[in-house]
């Protein structure tokens, strides 16, 4: 016997379904991310006509579809704010390794590079920043021009701008190693309609 709870996530699987196809039509990337696929082959006048049984397997295709498009973006945006996070999250070591290897090798790179371009009197050798007085030290500070700042600057700003460029390569990479394991079956995913969990997450499915 069908329980409430999934009989109510199959009946608002088909409105959303509804909803998704016509937008489809009007702009192919307006569907949320995961309903696509899951309804392939499906136009409004075929879910027009389905069985309360079809609903409940359209909900389950559903809700599996999306849970498998937020392990994807899990993983692209773990490795876009730290590089090798999402390869390590879908099983990769030796690229997460690498990635992580890359971005901690690049902060120290743009420390350094920076640290050694700041003007000589403000450096650690100069300066004591434990025991000196506040006032001496920012006295040191503003007896530089702004000019003599910028090379320091510079690699700071090509260092966000590289960590940047390694980031995207490791979010792609991530996103495709998790798509990947949805194909070859080493991820799997059950569909899931639990009301109570979530809110806010879309007809009572949590991933």
């Amino acid at each position: 016997m069908i329980k409430t709870r999934t009989l109510l996530a199959a009946i608002a699987a088909l409105a959303v379904a509804v909803s998704n196809v016509h937008a489809q039509q009007a702009n192919a990337d307006s569907t949320p991310p995961g309903v696509g696929p899951a309804l392939l082959g499906l136009s409004a006048e075929q879910l027009g006509t389905l069985t309360v049984g079809d609903l409940v397997k359209v909900a389950e295709r559903i809700s599996i579809s999306r849970q498998e498009a937020r392990y994807v973006q899990r993983a692209r945006v773990a490795s876009r704010f730290l590089p090798g996070a999402g390869q390590f999250m879908t099983g990769d070591s030796l690229g997460g390794a690498l990635f992580l290897g890359g971005d901690i090798a690049l902060a120290a790179g743009t420390l350094i590079g920076a640290y050694l371009l700041l003007p000589a009197n403000v450096q650690f050798s100069s300066t004591n920043y434990l025991d000196d007085p506040i006032t001496s030290i920012r006295s040191r500070w503003e007896a530089n021009s702004i000019s003599s700042y910028l090379p320091s600057f510079a690699v700071c700003l090509g260092g966000m701008i590289l960590k940047h460029v390694l980031g995207h390569f490791a979010s792609v990479e991530a996103a495709k190693n998790a798509r990947k394991n949805i194909a070859e079956g080493k991820v799997t995913f059950t569909p899931n309609f639990d009301f109570l969990g979530q809110p806010g997450i879309g007809f009572g499915m949590h991933y």
